[in-house]
């Protein structure tokens, strides 16, 4: 397996992990500072069985608990770490069982495609990007490509017959925004991070007469399920169970699950965890409706924010949405809707009360408008709440 990297001024790097020297450390730390960085230091790590804790160099509260906490004498791979249920942030110890079965099970999903190279927009130290960017090119002995800093049309422009090309829903729709088109009908894209409209999915695959495959999954639980083209129902992935408890919130049994979990102290999951996302099954598919902080009800119907921002990203002058449901305990109206626009002209709430009634009846409930120059996104295209 080869790394090659191309540099903004066009200038390319390549180097072979199999000539990787032998590593005498028992553990490593690698940050998302240094893209380049992390892909050789996690390739290199990895084939020598060393430790290695990986993080985002920007989380000041990852790094605060890395001083506190001493993990050496754990036995794990990897040590990732995603934000808990309170905003802290929860350690999950991967094994190299964790990883490799979930990898070769995914690859047979993907055999059909006969991928030739790995292109990733996506950072290296999350789990997503560390099992379709890192390990599955090194076990299937393909090269991974990546430019530090990726446009669309850089991407578009890298990519060969045959390739795999990792990335996020931002990407896709990066690509959709794009003048030109390409056949990419011998190409596959995975996505995952966040969610992706089937709108955009749809108009995706006609406009490069592509393949796409979505995935869903956490930190702790690795991969849950997958969706291929434009379906709307995800399917469990090889040797994951799922299943609902009594209201109606998504359970799973994986072994690609951490075992070992990091969240003010040491917790052991014996390989089951109970999310917080509602979903409904149609035989042994199911739906997202959404997450449990994300989920608001009228007339007695659980709606996602997600599908509210749908609604409103198809309106012709809004770029981007982000909604968020506020629980204002002790008040009469205890929940609230913030509704955050990235917009090209003033919109006003009476417009945005118009189109919800159309679409999803009426909102008992107070919202709360605020039109802002821009909604940021997280590394790997996750929205937050703009300052």
């Amino acid at each position: 397996m080869k790394i090659e990297i191309l540099d903004d001024d066009l200038s390319r790097r390549v180097y072979d992990v199999e000539k990787f020297e032998n590593s005498e450390e028992d553990i490593v730390y690698i940050d998302s500072s240094d893209k380049e960085n992390s892909a050789v230091e996690i390739l290199k790590a990895y084939k020598n069985g060393v430790k290695q804790v990986l993080f985002d160099a920007s989380n000041q509260s990852i790094q605060e608990l890395l001083k506190e906490v001493d993990f050496k004498d754990v036995d794990f791979s990897m040590l990732l770490f995603s934000s808990g249920t309170t905003g802290k942030p929860v350690g999950a110890f991967k094994t190299k069982e964790n990883l490799e079965i979930e990898v070769k099970g995914f690859m047979k999903i993907i055999e059909q495609y006969q991928p030739k190279k790995v292109i990733a927009t996506v950072p290296f130290v999350h789990v997503y990007g560390i099992l379709t960017a890192i390990i599955l090119p090194y076990l299937s002995g393909i090269d991974l490509f990546f430019k530090k800093h990726f446009l669309p049309h850089d991407l578009l422009e890298s990519i060969e017959p045959n390739s795999f090309v990792v990335t996020t829903p931002l990407y896709i729709k990066s690509l959709l925004r794009l003048g030109e088109t390409k056949d990419l009908s011998d190409v596959l894209f995975a996505s995952s991070t966040a969610p992706l409209d089937e709108k955009s999915a749809k108009e995706f695959i006609e406009k490069f007469n592509t393949n796409l495959i979505q995935l869903f999954g956490s930190t702790e639980t690795g991969g849950i399920a997958y969706k291929e083209q434009n379906d709307t129902l995800w399917k469990a992935l090889p040797n994951v169970k799922v299943s609902t408890n009594e209201k109606s919130l998504l359970k799973i049994n994986s072994p690609f699950i951490s075992e070992l979990l990091y969240e003010d102290g040491f917790k052991n999951t014996n390989k089951e965890v109970q999310s917080f996302d509602y979903v409904e099954f149609e035989g042994e598919r199911f739906k997202i409706i959404g997450r449990d902080s994300q989920i608001f009800k009228v007339a007695g119907k659980r709606f996602s924010t997600l599908h509210v921002e749908e609604i409103l990203e198809s309106m012709s002058s809004v770029k981007k949405a982000f909604v968020v449901v506020k629980y204002n305990e002790g008040e009469l109206k205890d929940e609230t809707l913030e509704i955050y626009l990235e917009s090209v002209k003033a919109i006003s709430l009476k417009e945005i009360n118009k189109i919800l009634r159309e679409k999803i009846g009426n909102i008992k409930f107070p919202i709360k408008l605020k039109v802002v120059e821009k909604i940021p996104t997280t590394a790997v295209g996750k929205k937050i709440i703009p300052l």
